[in-house]
C-alpha cells in the first residue's frame, strides 16, 4: 500500500462488504479524527475480523449491548475495547 493510498478517505459505502473483504484493506490506514485541539492520527497496526452474531470470538455474538451496538449498525462505524494488556499496564503505573 502506497502512502497515498493509506491516507485516502473512504466513504461509509466502502464498509458494505464482507469483513474479509474490508480488514485487509484497514491495516496500514490512518484514521484520523479532528478534535477542538487539532487532529488526532492513528495508524493501524492490528486488524481483527468478527462475523458479528456468528461468530462466537466476536462481542455481538451473546447479542447487543450499549456498548456493541456499533457492531450491528450500518457500515462505516467504528467500535473499541480495551485489551486486558493495557488495563494490566495501567495498573502497574
Amino acid at each position: 500500500m502506497t502512502d497515498g493510498m493509506e491516507r485516502t478517505p473512504l466513504t461509509r459505502g466502502s464498509f458494505d462488504r464482507s469483513v474479509r473483504e474490508v480488514a485487509p484493506g484497514l491495516l496500514g490506514r490512518t484514521l484520523v479524527r479532528t478534535t477542538e485541539d487539532g487532529p488526532v492520527e492513528v495508524r493501524l497496526t492490528e486488524v481483527e475480523v468478527y462475523a458479528g452474531d456468528i461468530g462466537p470470538g466476536s462481542h455481538a455474538f451473546r447479542g447487543l449491548t450499549r456498548c456493541n451496538h456499533a457492531m450491528s449498525g450500518p457500515p462505516g462505524h467504528a467500535y473499541g475495547y480495551f485489551t486486558y494488556s493495557c488495563r494490566g499496564s495501567q495498573r502497574e503505573r
